[in-house]
Protein backbone atom coordinates (compact mmCIF):
# COMPACT_ATOMS: atom_id res chain seq x y z
CA UNK A 1 0.00 0.00 0.00
CA UNK A 2 1.43 3.41 -1.03
CA UNK A 3 2.13 6.03 1.62
CA UNK A 4 2.09 9.20 -0.83
CA UNK A 5 -0.84 11.68 -0.05
CA UNK A 6 -1.65 13.77 -2.39
CA UNK A 7 -2.53 16.59 0.24
CA UNK A 8 1.38 16.67 1.55
CA UNK A 9 2.16 19.32 -0.89
CA UNK A 10 4.16 22.75 -1.40
CA UNK A 11 5.26 24.88 -3.02
CA UNK A 12 8.15 27.52 -3.11
CA UNK A 13 8.94 30.60 -5.51
CA UNK A 14 11.04 33.29 -5.98
CA UNK A 15 12.31 35.30 -8.45
CA UNK A 16 15.29 34.80 -10.74
CA UNK A 17 18.10 37.92 -10.92
CA UNK A 18 18.64 36.95 -14.74
CA UNK A 19 16.51 34.25 -16.85
CA UNK A 20 17.34 30.48 -16.10
CA UNK A 21 20.21 32.03 -13.64
CA UNK A 22 21.14 28.45 -12.10
CA UNK A 23 21.71 30.26 -8.84
CA UNK A 24 18.39 31.30 -7.15
CA UNK A 25 17.15 29.03 -4.90
CA UNK A 26 13.96 29.77 -2.43
CA UNK A 27 14.00 29.86 0.72
CA UNK A 28 10.95 27.63 2.12
CA UNK A 29 10.81 30.61 5.17
CA UNK A 30 9.94 33.58 2.46
CA UNK A 31 9.07 32.32 -0.55
CA UNK A 32 6.58 29.53 0.10
CA UNK A 33 3.11 29.68 -1.36
CA UNK A 34 -0.17 29.38 0.42
CA UNK A 35 -2.50 27.79 -2.23
CA UNK A 36 -5.79 26.09 -2.49
CA UNK A 37 -4.95 23.88 -5.22
CA UNK A 38 -1.97 22.65 -7.49
CA UNK A 39 -1.66 20.32 -10.17
CA UNK A 40 1.31 19.20 -11.37
CA UNK A 41 2.47 17.83 -14.85
CA UNK A 42 6.16 16.42 -14.51
CA UNK A 43 7.55 15.86 -18.34
CA UNK A 44 5.08 18.31 -20.44
CA UNK A 45 5.85 18.37 -23.93
CA UNK A 46 5.61 15.96 -26.97
CA UNK A 47 7.30 12.90 -28.61
CA UNK A 48 8.88 12.62 -31.37
CA UNK A 49 7.06 9.76 -34.35
CA UNK A 50 9.28 7.56 -36.08
CA UNK A 51 8.38 6.49 -39.59
CA UNK A 52 9.65 2.81 -40.13
CA UNK A 53 8.69 1.33 -43.07
CA UNK A 54 8.44 -2.46 -42.92
CA UNK A 55 6.93 -5.16 -44.54
CA UNK A 56 4.61 -5.83 -41.29
CA UNK A 57 2.25 -3.90 -39.13
CA UNK A 58 3.03 -2.60 -35.58
CA UNK A 59 4.20 0.66 -33.24
CA UNK A 60 7.16 2.39 -34.06
CA UNK A 61 9.42 3.55 -30.94
CA UNK A 62 9.38 7.08 -30.11
CA UNK A 63 12.00 9.80 -28.99
CA UNK A 64 11.26 12.08 -26.23
CA UNK A 65 11.37 15.61 -27.60
CA UNK A 66 12.32 18.88 -25.52
CA UNK A 67 10.32 18.64 -22.32
CA UNK A 68 9.35 21.36 -19.83
CA UNK A 69 7.43 20.90 -16.68
CA UNK A 70 3.74 22.38 -15.94
CA UNK A 71 2.23 23.66 -12.63
CA UNK A 72 -1.22 24.95 -12.17
CA UNK A 73 -1.51 26.61 -9.01
CA UNK A 74 -4.62 28.38 -7.37
CA UNK A 75 -4.11 31.57 -4.32
CA UNK A 76 -6.50 33.59 -2.64
CA UNK A 77 -6.16 36.93 -3.56
CA UNK A 78 -5.50 38.12 -0.42
CA UNK A 79 -3.31 41.78 0.11
CA UNK A 80 -0.94 42.60 2.39
CA UNK A 81 -3.09 44.71 4.68
CA UNK A 82 -0.55 47.46 4.79
CA UNK A 83 -0.73 49.76 1.24
CA UNK A 84 2.16 50.03 -0.72
CA UNK A 85 3.42 46.41 0.23
CA UNK A 86 2.79 43.91 -2.23
CA UNK A 87 0.85 40.63 -1.58
CA UNK A 88 2.26 37.75 -1.61
CA UNK A 89 0.93 36.52 -5.14
CA UNK A 90 3.12 39.36 -6.08
CA UNK A 91 5.98 37.44 -7.23
CA UNK A 92 4.34 35.00 -9.37
CA UNK A 93 1.95 37.41 -11.19
CA UNK A 94 5.54 39.20 -12.12
CA UNK A 95 6.87 36.07 -14.14
CA UNK A 96 3.31 35.63 -16.40
CA UNK A 97 4.05 39.09 -17.68
CA UNK A 98 2.80 41.50 -15.56
CA UNK A 99 5.38 45.03 -14.27
CA UNK A 100 5.18 45.78 -10.39
CA UNK A 101 4.60 49.59 -9.32
CA UNK A 102 5.09 50.67 -5.46
CA UNK A 103 4.25 53.42 -4.04
CA UNK A 104 5.11 53.71 -0.45
CA UNK A 105 2.52 53.52 1.88
CA UNK A 106 0.32 54.16 -0.78
CA UNK A 107 -0.44 50.86 -3.00
CA UNK A 108 0.97 48.50 -5.53
CA UNK A 109 -0.09 48.32 -8.93
CA UNK A 110 -0.26 45.38 -11.34
CA UNK A 111 -0.18 45.90 -15.37
CA UNK A 112 0.56 44.13 -18.04
CA UNK A 113 4.37 44.00 -20.37
CA UNK A 114 5.50 43.04 -23.59
CA UNK A 115 8.88 42.38 -23.29
CA UNK A 116 12.00 42.03 -20.33
CA UNK A 117 9.23 39.37 -18.11
CA UNK A 118 10.77 38.24 -15.08
CA UNK A 119 10.98 34.89 -14.59
CA UNK A 120 11.15 32.65 -11.57
CA UNK A 121 11.98 29.29 -9.76
CA UNK A 122 10.00 27.30 -8.20
CA UNK A 123 10.39 24.10 -6.36
CA UNK A 124 7.25 21.64 -5.87
CA UNK A 125 7.12 19.42 -3.53
CA UNK A 126 4.94 16.05 -4.13
CA UNK A 127 4.83 14.48 -0.83
CA UNK A 128 8.78 13.03 -0.81
CA UNK A 129 10.04 14.02 -4.34
CA UNK A 130 10.93 17.59 -5.43
CA UNK A 131 9.98 18.91 -9.24
CA UNK A 132 12.22 21.90 -9.91
CA UNK A 133 11.10 24.41 -12.71
CA UNK A 134 13.74 27.48 -13.87
CA UNK A 135 13.32 30.03 -16.12
CA UNK A 136 9.42 29.91 -15.34
CA UNK A 137 6.95 32.35 -17.03
CA UNK A 138 2.84 31.75 -17.04
CA UNK A 139 -0.54 33.12 -17.46
CA UNK A 140 -3.11 34.40 -14.87
CA UNK A 141 -7.04 33.72 -14.68
CA UNK A 142 -8.72 35.93 -12.21
CA UNK A 143 -12.12 34.33 -10.72
CA UNK A 144 -14.47 36.69 -7.99
CA UNK A 145 -17.97 35.37 -8.14
CA UNK A 146 -20.00 35.77 -5.38
CA UNK A 147 -20.20 33.67 -2.04
CA UNK A 148 -16.97 32.56 -2.73
CA UNK A 149 -13.31 33.59 -2.17
CA UNK A 150 -11.49 35.84 -4.64
CA UNK A 151 -8.65 33.56 -6.45
CA UNK A 152 -6.12 33.89 -8.89
CA UNK A 153 -4.94 30.53 -10.98
CA UNK A 154 -1.76 30.68 -12.50
CA UNK A 155 -0.15 28.01 -14.91
CA UNK A 156 3.61 27.77 -15.23
CA UNK A 157 5.97 26.33 -17.47
CA UNK A 158 9.65 25.79 -16.63
CA UNK A 159 12.87 23.84 -17.27
CA UNK A 160 13.28 20.46 -15.92
CA UNK A 161 15.40 19.55 -13.69
CA UNK A 162 16.35 16.16 -12.69
CA UNK A 163 13.76 14.69 -10.08
CA UNK A 164 14.63 13.95 -6.92
CA UNK A 165 13.56 12.49 -3.82
CA UNK A 166 13.39 15.26 -0.98
CA UNK A 167 11.63 15.71 2.38
CA UNK A 168 8.40 18.15 2.85
CA UNK A 169 9.99 21.33 3.21
CA UNK A 170 9.06 23.15 6.89
CA UNK A 171 7.54 26.09 5.08
CA UNK A 172 6.43 29.63 7.08
CA UNK A 173 3.25 30.76 5.73
CA UNK A 174 2.17 33.64 8.07
CA UNK A 175 2.69 36.44 6.11
CA UNK A 176 -0.06 35.36 4.07
CA UNK A 177 -3.49 36.90 5.18
CA UNK A 178 -6.89 35.52 4.50
CA UNK A 179 -8.90 36.96 1.34
CA UNK A 180 -12.28 39.05 2.36
CA UNK A 181 -14.90 37.14 0.67
CA UNK A 182 -16.58 38.43 -2.37
CA UNK A 183 -20.41 39.41 -0.92
CA UNK A 184 -22.00 42.48 -0.48
CA UNK A 185 -20.96 43.66 2.64
CA UNK A 186 -16.74 43.62 0.99
CA UNK A 187 -17.65 43.80 -2.85
CA UNK A 188 -18.97 46.68 -4.34
CA UNK A 189 -20.84 46.72 -7.48
CA UNK A 190 -19.64 45.95 -11.09
CA UNK A 191 -18.94 49.08 -12.98
CA UNK A 192 -19.96 48.33 -16.43
CA UNK A 193 -20.69 50.44 -19.49
CA UNK A 194 -21.72 53.86 -16.96
CA UNK A 195 -23.58 51.07 -15.02
CA UNK A 196 -23.32 49.73 -11.13
CA UNK A 197 -24.57 46.16 -11.02
CA UNK A 198 -25.19 43.82 -8.74
CA UNK A 199 -22.91 40.96 -10.37
CA UNK A 200 -22.70 36.99 -9.59
CA UNK A 201 -19.76 35.95 -11.73
CA UNK A 202 -16.26 38.04 -12.57
CA UNK A 203 -14.02 36.11 -14.45
CA UNK A 204 -10.43 37.26 -15.99
CA UNK A 205 -8.43 35.19 -18.43
CA UNK A 206 -4.98 36.86 -19.29
CA UNK A 207 -4.45 33.49 -22.09
CA UNK A 208 -0.82 34.87 -22.59
CA UNK A 209 0.82 32.49 -24.99
CA UNK A 210 3.64 31.01 -22.86
CA UNK A 211 5.72 29.29 -24.94
CA UNK A 212 8.35 26.66 -24.39
CA UNK A 213 11.18 27.10 -27.32
CA UNK A 214 12.61 24.25 -28.43
CA UNK A 215 15.09 25.43 -30.74
CA UNK A 216 18.46 23.57 -30.65
CA UNK A 217 20.54 26.25 -28.39
CA UNK A 218 17.36 28.51 -27.62
CA UNK A 219 15.70 25.91 -24.80
CA UNK A 220 14.02 28.63 -23.08
CA UNK A 221 10.35 29.25 -21.98
CA UNK A 222 9.12 32.86 -23.89
CA UNK A 223 5.88 34.72 -23.16
CA UNK A 224 5.08 35.67 -26.98
CA UNK A 225 1.42 37.38 -26.88
CA UNK A 226 -1.79 37.73 -24.87
CA UNK A 227 -5.28 37.92 -25.73
CA UNK A 228 -7.19 38.58 -22.15
CA UNK A 229 -10.72 37.77 -22.28
CA UNK A 230 -13.53 37.16 -19.38
CA UNK A 231 -16.97 36.97 -18.38
CA UNK A 232 -19.34 38.51 -16.59
CA UNK A 233 -22.96 38.03 -15.29
CA UNK A 234 -25.05 40.80 -13.62
CA UNK A 235 -28.26 41.92 -12.93
CA UNK A 236 -30.43 43.00 -15.81
CA UNK A 237 -31.21 46.19 -14.83
CA UNK A 238 -33.54 46.89 -17.77
CA UNK A 239 -32.09 48.92 -21.19
CA UNK A 240 -33.99 51.95 -20.47
CA UNK A 241 -30.59 52.58 -18.02
CA UNK A 242 -27.65 50.89 -20.38
CA UNK A 243 -28.91 48.96 -23.52
CA UNK A 244 -25.70 46.59 -23.80
CA UNK A 245 -27.45 44.63 -26.75
CA UNK A 246 -26.88 48.03 -28.47
CA UNK A 247 -23.60 48.80 -27.79
CA UNK A 248 -22.81 45.08 -28.69
CA UNK A 249 -23.96 45.80 -32.00
CA UNK A 250 -22.88 49.23 -32.16
CA UNK A 251 -19.07 47.68 -31.49
CA UNK A 252 -19.01 50.23 -28.69
CA UNK A 253 -15.98 50.39 -25.72
CA UNK A 254 -16.48 51.15 -22.15
CA UNK A 255 -15.19 50.58 -18.68
CA UNK A 256 -15.40 47.53 -16.76
CA UNK A 257 -14.50 48.14 -13.66
CA UNK A 258 -13.94 45.90 -9.97
CA UNK A 259 -13.73 46.63 -6.39
CA UNK A 260 -12.92 44.56 -3.64
CA UNK A 261 -12.22 45.84 -0.02
CA UNK A 262 -13.35 48.29 1.95
CA UNK A 263 -10.65 49.28 3.85
CA UNK A 264 -7.01 50.75 3.09
CA UNK A 265 -4.55 47.60 2.94
CA UNK A 266 -7.32 45.14 1.35
CA UNK A 267 -8.82 46.93 -1.27
CA UNK A 268 -8.70 45.36 -4.63
CA UNK A 269 -8.97 47.38 -8.12
CA UNK A 270 -9.15 45.33 -11.16
CA UNK A 271 -9.83 48.40 -13.97
CA UNK A 272 -9.92 47.62 -17.74
CA UNK A 273 -10.76 50.87 -19.62
CA UNK A 274 -11.92 49.77 -23.10
CA UNK A 275 -13.61 46.40 -22.97
CA UNK A 276 -15.93 45.23 -26.08
CA UNK A 277 -18.83 42.53 -25.48
CA UNK A 278 -20.01 40.44 -26.62
CA UNK A 279 -23.87 39.67 -27.59
CA UNK A 280 -25.42 39.29 -23.94
CA UNK A 281 -27.56 36.42 -23.18
CA UNK A 282 -30.27 36.11 -20.35
CA UNK A 283 -29.89 34.12 -17.19
CA UNK A 284 -32.16 33.24 -14.16
CA UNK A 285 -31.07 33.71 -10.47
CA UNK A 286 -33.74 31.70 -8.13
CA UNK A 287 -36.35 33.90 -10.49
CA UNK A 288 -34.22 37.08 -10.69
CA UNK A 289 -33.48 38.15 -14.79
CA UNK A 290 -29.67 38.68 -15.48
CA UNK A 291 -27.41 39.34 -18.05
CA UNK A 292 -24.47 37.19 -18.86
CA UNK A 293 -22.15 38.46 -21.90
CA UNK A 294 -18.11 37.75 -22.67
CA UNK A 295 -16.07 40.81 -23.19
CA UNK A 296 -12.46 41.55 -24.51
CA UNK A 297 -10.06 44.14 -22.86
CA UNK A 298 -7.99 46.54 -25.38
CA UNK A 299 -5.02 48.35 -25.08
CA UNK A 300 -5.48 52.56 -25.48
CA UNK A 301 -1.94 53.12 -25.59
CA UNK A 302 -0.19 49.88 -24.82
CA UNK A 303 0.03 47.52 -21.58
CA UNK A 304 -2.56 49.82 -19.98
CA UNK A 305 -5.74 47.58 -21.45
CA UNK A 306 -5.63 45.84 -17.06
CA UNK A 307 -4.51 47.42 -14.15
CA UNK A 308 -4.90 45.64 -10.90
CA UNK A 309 -4.03 48.61 -7.93
CA UNK A 310 -3.83 47.04 -4.22
CA UNK A 311 -4.22 49.46 -2.02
Amino acid sequence: MSDMRTNRRAMLFALESAYNDGTTTPDAATDALLMTSIDVTPLAGSDIERSYIRPYYGNASRAPGEKHVQVDVEMELALSGTPGTPPKWGKPLRCCGWSEVIEDGVSTTYAPVSSDEDSGVFFCHVDGVLHKGRGARGTPRFTLNSESMPVVRMTFHALISPVTQAELPTVDLSGWREALAINSLNTEKLSIFGLDAPFSQFSLDMSANVRHRTVVGANDVAITGRAPSGSVTIDDMGIGTVNLFDKHKKAETGLIKLTHGQTAGEILEISMPRCGIESPTYADDSGVQMLSMNYRPEPIAGNDEVTIVCK
